[in-house]
């Protein structure tokens, strides 16, 4: 057994056991090619107790590598790259000698333990004068008791992540295929972490390997601590960052010696502003003459001394040293120390700074003041000569006309009082509103007046709810348009405004107003058409002739008989009231002039007129004529309800007209059109 590395952090050491040494016996009754004299190497992780195994991998710059000088044994019979079979299929061939990876377990819900450990498993240890577990049963191989290095228990399982096919295949294929597997992009890693079977050593079997050549191997481990969420990450060579530099994980160790280096300081931090400071190398491996290399921020600083003293460190300065070895063939040469982070409480400044303008108007607090702030330091503010209650902060905020100064003390007790700044703070102005008329009206009425204070030097801006209305900048504003509230921004001659409160407006909407003819608006003397308002809730009408109202025509129908212009006033439930647009109508015709049909001898009627339902279209034309003709039925708006191709025989057609779809009530215009002529009559359905 090989004990590898000194404890550092969480992680004791490595260790290589010898498990087994194969004798011919055990190659004869092997599955799978096992070479007389074969050597089964297992591979600890020694931690402290209360950390875990996580993970050990390959990464760039790290390589995880496992190589023989000949080739590995794999078992061909219940082999696999982690062991999964069982006590009892070990016990029949030489599965046990499998080369395979592992997060604690050596055979199906078994840990693997130490040899030197088996007693504390329950047995004794069974082991010959070579240091390897006896073989005393030759046809089987090596016995599966408890002092073979089984520990009974159920141990996590192990995710294999990244390896190739190839690369497994030496360890998880045909015995004897290859003899490397080498990898920056791969790892094998137990989910939640693994500990030993025996918490007070807390060793871990991660991997075993059976090989007659000489064998070697290079890892880089990942542990978890006993804080929870926090890992360490420890590599063979080519440290970086957090990582932290473990050489005993090169197997066999190195014969050349590691050069370390670490360094520590005469100061406990943190200390006041101008202590000096000492910084001290202790060099492992450094030979007769090592040279040193002092670094702060990364920056060259010192001479080659083992020491470095300093006097001017500021907060939060990294001093770090660089040892070179003298040795020849020394590893890790140069060797870089651990870093020290300098924390340094500043002296107090005093300086008094002020963050926008001194002068300004009351409530805007455009100004802040401040003071250098430093680690473990506390503030008093003033103003005048009397301290302000509460004033424990490195900022303060001034909202009255004074002087303003700041006392600052630090952790060493050391006080200094600033210079004064002179704040002026200007007040706002007055802003009201006074209202003249009702802030109830119809848009358009300008019934109301908003009136600002007046004041000397002010200036105003009338905003409609958030937005300011444009060109709105007099003593004076008439709302008109909008149901919103109103206000006023008063600017005084110092550039102080304020707003005033809000007055509600309800400006309310004007009524549509539109007139709607029920037919033609041409017609003959002696007839009408009917002038139809626009309906709505809470309205009421005025009918207008010229310009003058209609006595008593208030309804929303108007029967229109002589020629004129007509409009109509209509009035919403809020009183607010709008005219419609003129409607005219002309009076130039007899009796059926208007449809084309005067000096025709012939006829159109319809009955009964007004219907309810059914009625029959009568035509006579005294003239006896027989053609083909079409009968149409339109509404007042000139939509086409009804349409047919119809035959007049000797001057006569009579139908019995019957919609499939009934009409609604209003005005319809039946027409009878042939040879380029056509005759027009209405009627009503009620």
């Amino acid at each position: 057994m090989y004990q590898l590395g000194s404890s550092q952090n969480g992680l004791e050491g490595i260790i290589v056991e010898k498990y087994y040494v194969s004798n011919a016996a055990d190659a004869a009754g092997s599955s799978g090619v096992l070479p007389s004299g074969s050597t089964t190497y297992r591979i600890f992780i020694d931690l402290l107790p209360g950390y875990t195994f996580q993970a050990a991998y390959g990464v760039a710059n790290h390589e995880l590598r496992f190589q023989t000088t000949t080739s590995f044994f794999n078992n061909e019979d219940y082999g696999a790259t982690t062991p999964t079979f069982s006590k009892t299929n070990a016990r029949n061939n030489t599965v046990m000698l499998d080369s395979w990876l592992s997060g604690g377990a050596s055979c199906g819900s078994n840990y693997g333990i130490l040899k030197t450990e088996d007693g504390v498993a329950g047995g004794t240890n069974v082991i010959n004068a070579n240091g390897i577990l006896a073989n005393n049963d030759p046809i089987a191989g090596i016995p599966l008791t408890t002092q073979d290095g089984i520990y009974a228990g159920t141990t996590p399982s192990v995710t294999v992540l990244g390896f190739t096919p190839s690369e497994l295949n030496v360890i998880d294929a045909t015995s004897n295929v290859g003899n490397l597997i080498s990898t920056y992009n791969a790892s094998w890693a137990v989910l939640g972490g693994s500990t030993g079977p025996i918490p007070s050593v807390n060793k871990i079997l991660i991997a075993q390997f059976t090989t007659n050549g000489t064998f070697s191997f290079k890892l880089n481990i990942q542990i978890g601590t006993p804080t929870p969420g926090v890992s360490q990450n420890f590599v063979a060579e080519n440290a970086t960052g957090s990582e932290i530099l473990f050489p005993a994980l090169i197997y066999p160790a190195p014969a050349n010696p590691t050069a370390q280096v670490s360094i520590a300081s005469n100061a406990t931090f943190p200390v006041c502003d101008g202590t000096s400071v000492t910084f001290t190398a202790n060099p492992v491996n450094g030979g007769a003459t090592p040279t040193y290399q002092w670094k702060k921020n990364n920056a060259n600083v010192g001479t080659n001394s083992a020491t470095y003293t300093l006097s001017g460190l500021k907060n939060n300065d990294q001093v770090k040293c660089v040892m070179t070895s003298s040795i020849v063939g020394a590893l890790n040469n140069p060797a870089t120390s651990n870093t020290i982070v300098a924390q340094i409480i500043a002296k107090p400044i005093g300086d008094i700074i002020s963050t926008g303008p001194l002068t300004f108007c009351s409530g805007a607090n455009a100004c802040t003041l401040s003071t250098t702030s430093n680690f473990g330091e506390t503030y008093v503010w003033y103003k005048g000569a009397a301290a302000i209650a509460n004033s424990n902060s490195p900022t303060y905020v001034p909202t009255s006309t004074n002087t303003y100064k700041v006392k600052v003390t630090n952790t060493g007790g050391c006080s200094k009082t600033s210079s004064t700044k002179s704040i002026t703070v200007n007040a706002l102005p007055a802003s009201s509103v006074s209202v003249t008329g009702p802030t109830t009206f119809c848009k358009g009425s300008n019934a109301c007046t908003l009136t600002a204070n007046s004041g000397a030097g002010y200036t105003y801006q009338w905003k409609k709810g958030s937005n300011n209305v444009a060109g709105a900048t007099g003593i004076t504003y008439q709302p008109n348009a909008t149901s919103t509230a109103y206000k006023v921004v008063v600017t005084n001659a110092n550039g102080c405004s304020k707003t005033s409160s809000s007055v509600a407006i309800t400006a309310n909407s004007l009524p549509t107003a539109t007139v709607t003819p029920q037919g033609p608006t041409t017609f003959c003397s002696g007839d009408s058409v009917v002038l139809k308002a626009n309906s709505g809730a809470g309205l009421t009408y005025q009918w207008i002739k010229g310009v003058n109202p209609i006595a008593g025509q208030t309804s929303i129908n108007y029967s229109a008989k002589t020629q004129a212009s007509y409009k109509v006033t209509v009035t919403n439930a809020n009183g607010c009231t709008k005219n419609s647009s003129a409607v005219s109508t002309t009076v130039n015709c007899r009796e059926g002039d208007a449809f084309g049909i005067s000096e025709r001898n012939e006829s159109l009627s319809t009955f009964p007129n007004p219907t309810t339902g059914p009625c029959t279209i009568n035509y006579y034309n005294n003239d006896l004529i027989s053609t083909d003709a079409q009968l149409v039925v339109v509404d007042v708006l000139g939509r086409v309800i009804y349409t047919e191709e119809i035959e007049i025989a000797d001057g006569v057609f009579n139908k019995e007209l019957s919609l499939v779809s009934p009409l609604m009530k209003g005005m319809y215009f039946v027409s009878i059109n042939y040879s380029g002529k056509s005759i027009t009559n209405k009627f009503l359905v009620d």
